[in-house]
């Protein structure tokens, strides 16, 4: 089902989307099959202006915000979920540097989203670690320096790293006045003591990411490239606004997109069969229905609470947390729902290595365990709800952000 009541600028985004992902779609399986990253994708999404969606207008972007960027994801992943993870990464950056800017003014800020809009850089992230998956803390160390931090640490799931210009990453400064505290950083990939380890990527599902490990050696972190700090172990509110807010429902939607692909082949294909007419069939097209609406909605409720500050205006940062991370649990596992019944409606031919249905029946499933994984999330969303608290909260810098231009609407 089509949504109702689109705003024009963000149908025009999600046909482009479409039209990206029909030529994907072709490629696909040969990516994964080969473990490829897919470069000649990344390259059309630059060429048609993908990869400036969510900076604003005013610096050369497309000005899409995070309502947009979910339904445009969603879409993309119908074609090749690890090209539409892999830009992911990249967008929701964009999109939280941009709502920051226009907060702040930042000028720093101002000169990377145009270089952004320019094509000459990619951002990616690389805060995963083996241990600590929650991101309240980290295993590598910042040592204080004149000017500022040496960082050492092994970092995993650099989704990215094969393109990136950029990096975002995490470590503690132990010797902080306050106590241990995280700092987040970005700084550019080719700075010295920055190493990509080739070959540590083997997975089952997600195979052309290549998200490769990531290791720091003494890497220069001057201190005016500290994006935010906050004490070891607590729920951060800045990450709230950025990090989680805008990670967890994109991250939703790119799993439900991989979902959305293969059940619009099975339709397909139902049909082709004649096969419209049997009961199970109908009432297995009919949960996917549910099942995906059901993902819309929360997601775009979350994505709407977002924007609107009311995740951290009107309620606690765990309660927010909470939200973002409920986002992401029904739409991933959703996704894995809908792939299951879909293969169940197919039958053996879903099984072919290399098929559609086989390549979205694995690449689903790591949405259960990209982090926040179902266990994790499920832990807070309990203690959310019967009103234990899992951590300390501390408190975001800015209360309130800037909503999107008039124009970028």
């Amino acid at each position: 089902m089509r949504p109702l009541n689109t705003p024009p600028a963000r149908e025009r985004l999600v046909a482009m989307a479409e039209d990206l992902a029909a030529a994907f779609r072709e490629r696909a399986a040969e990516y994964d099959r080969n473990a490829e990253f897919p470069h000649l994708n990344i390259d059309e999404l630059r060429e048609a202006g993908y990869l400036r969606l969510t900076v604003p207008r005013e610096l050369g972007g497309l000005g899409a915000d995070l309502r947009d960027m979910a339904a445009t994801q969603e879409r993309l992943a119908t074609g090749c979920a690890s090209t539409a993870l892999t830009v992911n990464m990249h967008l929701s950056m964009a999109g939280q540097m941009a709502r920051v800017w226009r907060t702040t003014g930042d000028e720093r800020a101002r000169r990377m989203l145009a270089d952004i809009a320019d094509g000459r850089v990619i951002l990616m992230g690389a805060t995963a670690e083996p241990g600590h998956a929650l991101v309240r803390s980290t295993g590598a160390k910042a040592r204080k320096v004149e000017g500022g931090y040496l960082v050492t640490g092994e970092k995993t799931f650099g989704t990215g790293s094969a393109v990136m210009t950029h990096m975002t990453s995490m470590a503690v400064y132990r010797e902080h006045p306050d106590g241990p505290q995280v700092l987040v950083f970005r700084i550019p990939a080719d700075s010295p003591g920055v190493r990509v380890v080739e070959g540590t990527w083997h997975t089952s599902a997600l195979r052309a990411t290549r998200s490769e490990n990531i290791e720091l050696r003494d890497v220069m972190v001057p201190e005016e490239n500290v994006l935010t700090s906050f004490p070891v172990g607590s729920l951060d509110g800045s990450l709230l606004q950025t990090v989680w807010g805008w990670a967890m429902p994109t991250f939703a939607a790119v799993y439900l997109g991989v979902a959305v692909g293969a059940f619009e082949q099975c339709v397909q294909d139902v049909l082709r069969r004649g096969w419209e007419e049997r009961a199970y069939v109908r009432s297995s097209i009919s949960e996917c229905e549910v099942l995906i609406e059901t993902s819309r909605a929360v997601i775009e409720r979350t994505t709407r609470e977002v924007m609107s500050n009311a995740l951290w205006d009107s309620m606690s940062v765990q309660q927010g947390m909470s939200r973002v991370l409920l986002a992401k649990t029904v739409g991933t596992n959703n996704a894995v729902e809908i792939v299951d019944r879909v293969i169940r409606v197919i039958g053996t031919p879903a099984l072919r290595p290399g098929s559609l249905y086989e390549r979205a029946h694995r690449d689903v499933r790591a949405g259960t365990m990209h982090p926040y994984s179902n266990s994790d999330a499920c832990d807070l969303i309990a203690a959310t709800a019967l009103g234990a608290e899992v951590a300390p909260a501390h408190p975001p810098r800015l209360r309130k952000l800037a909503e999107p231009a008039a124009d970028d609407r």
